[in-house]
């Protein structure tokens, strides 16, 4: 850090400060204390280059970050634990989340779409205690995170998992997380459903990296990474995650095509999921998928009052009078609309 630099933070006045990614997490933190410490009220942002200047004046005209309820998120995943930017703390807090918030797109099937706005996703997937994809689920714990002070960009990855050999690479429309931790790339993901990583991921390193289920591995593939899972011995694929954060009004676009084109596979069938560290629930249509820690795996076919059962008892969802339409082609194996 330099003198001058130094000088300006502890003597000038300031309502923004920008940081750029080259600014190291340590002296961006030490400039941020200086510069706190002769104002207040000063707010702090970080940008990447291609964005910076739209950044810069998107936080000059909105001056509030969309705010959200840490309090209200950690009942909603029942977490009483520290609250501090630490591996511990994301560690326990995607634990947490995965096991209370399930994966699942049913307003898709319904015809309603996904509002991704910040007011919607809380208001849907805290207050109302309901799930979501990726999209509802990365965006809420990325604003979870940041709240918390973590350094966390939103990335985007093409989904790989289950694509048949010799498929051409998909577009790029996951959404995860990258989270760096004293200069450390992590990363979380609570929003892949029945194959999510359970716990965060070093994205600096190749090696196998066990969680309380599967073993995971990143390995570079052109700009970015593969993720894979070691499944029955294979590993397999998940997803190949772009390196470049995205802006927050980059997903909608993505978000748009997963809620309403003909082609998205959320409009062709009831899915839900959830994980604990004791083990994986999965509902495909008519199909409730158990695979416990230890290993095994328990397969059941449900008529449609059982898919209400599961998705109220394993799910911790509140089926709706106007689910059961869905529910119940679900059931038949029918074919949705």
């Amino acid at each position: 850090m330099t003198v001058g630099v130094a000088e300006t933070a502890s003597s000038g006045a300031f309502d923004l400060v920008a940081f750029g990614t080259g600014v190291s997490a340590e002296t961006r933190t030490e400039l941020e204390r200086m510069f706190s410490a002769a104002n207040p009220d000063a707010r702090f942002l970080r940008t990447y280059a291609p964005y910076a200047a739209s950044q810069i004046v998107a936080a000059v005209r909105q001056p509030q970050a969309s705010p959200v309820d840490v309090e209200a998120y950690c009942r909603r995943i029942g977490y009483d634990g520290p609250l501090e930017p630490t591996i511990e703390t994301l560690s326990a807090l995607q634990e947490r989340h995965l096991a209370a918030i399930p994966f699942e797109a049913i307003d898709v099937l319904l015809g309603r779409g996904v509002d991704i706005s910040p007011a919607a996703v809380d208001a849907k997937l805290i207050a109302a205690r309901r799930g979501g994809y990726c999209y509802e689920q990365n965006g809420l714990f990325k604003r979870v995170l940041r709240a918390i002070g973590f350094d966390v960009d939103g990335l985007v990855a093409s989904v790989l998992w289950m694509a048949p050999p010799g498929a051409p690479p998909p577009p790029r429309t996951h959404m995860v997380l990258r989270v760096t931790i004293e200069g450390a790339p992590w990363l979380a993901d609570v929003g892949f459903g029945s194959s999510v990583p359970p716990a965060p991921l070093r994205m600096d390193s190749r090696e196998p990296q066990p969680t309380s289920h599967e073993r995971y591995r990143l390995l570079p593939i052109g700009a970015g990474l593969l993720v894979q899972a070691e499944i029955a011995g294979e590993w397999r694929s998940l997803y190949d995650v772009s390196p470049e954060p995205l802006l927050d009004s980059h997903y909608e676009l993505f978000n748009w095509f997963a809620a309403s084109h003909e082609t998205s596979h959320f409009r062709r069938e009831l899915i839900a999921a959830r994980i604990t560290p004791d083990a994986r629930c999965t509902l495909r249509g008519n199909r409730l998928t158990i695979r416990p820690a230890h290993g095994g795996v328990e397969r059941r076919r449900l008529d449609a009052e059982g898919i209400e059962r599961a998705l109220a008892e394993v799910f911790h969802l509140s089926p709706q009078p106007d689910w059961r339409e869905i529910v119940e082609r679900a059931a038949a194996r029918g074919a949705f609309p």
